[in-house]
């Protein structure tokens, strides 16, 4: 506030005390703000460009960190040096660019002031020559003069701070204003789902819109309460994308999905979620103990609860050699834990839920086909029975399944038992033969 009512209040005195000298100022005034005009636009743009290669910097280190041991197994260290080195440089140009900028605000503007000061001591001296203003009235002029554009000075480095902190701003914005796709419909309203039927109803989903191609397409089954489902396919059939629909982690393009009769759209996502549990492909666990990780869902499980999760996912006894057990500290993203460790506690943890749906997304692709077949079995016999929907590769994790689901291009192509689908299905059989040989059945 004060450096522009400073420059106000000196205009407004200059001329009261010297208003043919003011005209100065008509000269003078429309460089200076030219000036910041020019300054706070290319300021925008440069500071743009900054947070542009900072992001490219911190993307750089971030994957380097997170893969160093595939940087190591391949021995390209010399090669992400260079990658780093040259997003390093690219943010060090373009921060010197703005920095010039800055630089170049204040020998500019101080210029255009002495400028100013010049030609007031000349036409002035020539006024106060021919007696037609007086000395005191001069350095009076100069005096305003030299004080209104001195406070011109501190609104130019103003603007410089404003362009800087706009740029920064506009990104954080993009964030903050960001809408999820997914939203509670205002009449949404709490629900329990207990049973745990599932239903598909010529379901279409497509990831950008009804216009682009389609990941799902009719997609029609129902899995009944208890029941266990499982969803197999080639890569890229679907199979991760249709049950992710569920918990309605994405909004179906066309049709329905009900759970217990509900369309998901018209549940709240907090009830939804609460009921319906998923272990995703990539099992992501926190730091910190091990039976926080397992109580994340359900924080007020008691640790009988937590120990009986465990052990139906086969995950007690390892947690059991530990030194400090259920207290055992995990690092960051689980990083001292084997693959099959991590997918167990994530098993568990969605198994302390007590979902009445429990979708387990190709998470067993770490475990050996023992430990594999006890969980399932431990699964099946679980004392808090749920609707079971596993997307698998392997056909041993799926082959006793109450129903299998065989995706191909985003269509049900078959759906039956292993054995109905060893008669009628040739991609299942394809499938089949391709892990174990030759198929049950086979007449070759």
């Amino acid at each position: 506030m004060r450096a522009p009512l400073l420059v106000v209040g000196s205009l407004v005195m200059a001329v009261l005390t010297d208003p043919r000298l003011s005209l100065l100022l008509l000269a003078i005034s429309p460089l200076l703000v030219l000036t910041l005009v020019v300054v706070s636009r290319r300021g925008h743009v440069f500071f743009l460009a900054v947070q542009d290669r900072l992001d490219r910097v911190n993307t750089v280190l971030q994957e380097n960190l997170a893969g160093v041991r595939v940087v190591k197994a391949f021995t390209r260290e010399a090669h992400e040096n260079r990658r780093f080195g040259r997003a390093n440089e690219a943010y060090m140009d373009a921060t010197v660019r703005a920095a010039v900028l800055v630089a170049t605000v204040m020998p500019v503007m101080m210029l255009l002031v002495n400028l100013g000061v010049v030609g007031v001591i000349w036409f002035g001296g020539w006024q106060v020559q021919a007696g037609e203003t007086h000395l005191g009235q001069l350095l009076a002029f100069i005096n305003y003069l030299l004080q209104m554009l001195s406070a011109l000075m501190m609104v130019g480095m103003l603007v410089m701070r404003v362009a800087q902190a706009d740029a920064s701003a506009e990104r954080i914005l993009q964030v903050l204003h960001a809408a999820p796709e997914v939203r509670d419909r205002p009449d949404a309203a709490p629900r329990e789902l207990t049973r745990g039927r599932v239903e598909f109803d010529q379901v279409h989903f497509s990831y950008d819109g009804e216009e682009a191609e389609p990941v799902l397409r009719g997609v029609s089954f129902v899995a009944e309460p208890g029941q266990t489902v499982a969803i197999v396919g080639a890569t890229g059939s679907g199979k991760s994308t249709l049950v992710q629909l569920i918990p309605r982690f994405f909004d179906v393009t066309a049709g329905r999905v009900l759970v217990d009769g509900h369309d998901v759209r018209d549940v709240r996502q907090e009830d939804l979620r609460r009921d319906v549990a998923i272990v995703l492909q990539e099992a992501i666990l926190f730091s910190g103990p091990v039976r926080d990780n397992l109580r994340y869902g359900r924080p007020d499980a008691t640790d009988a609860e937590v120990a009986e999760a465990a052990g139906l996912a086969q995950a007690a006894d390892f947690i059991a050699a530990l030194p400090d057990g259920y207290d055992a500290l995990l690092g960051q993203r689980g990083v001292n834990f084997s693959g099959g460790q991590k997918q167990r506690l994530a098993i568990a943890r969605a198994l302390l839920c007590r979902p009445a749906v429990l979708i387990l997304d190709d998470c067993t692709s770490a475990l050996d086909a023992a430990t594999e077949a006890r969980l399932t079995q431990a699964l099946g016999a679980s004392p808090h029975p749920c609707t079971r929907l596993i997307v698998a590769q392997r056909v041993g994790s799926v082959r006793n399944a109450d129903r299998i689901l065989v995706l191909e291009d985003g269509v049900v192509a078959a759906s039956g038992t292993h054995e109905e689908l060893l008669r009628v299905s040739p991609t299942y059989r394809d499938i089949v033969r391709s892990q174990l040989g030759e198929t049950e059945g086979d007449d070759g």
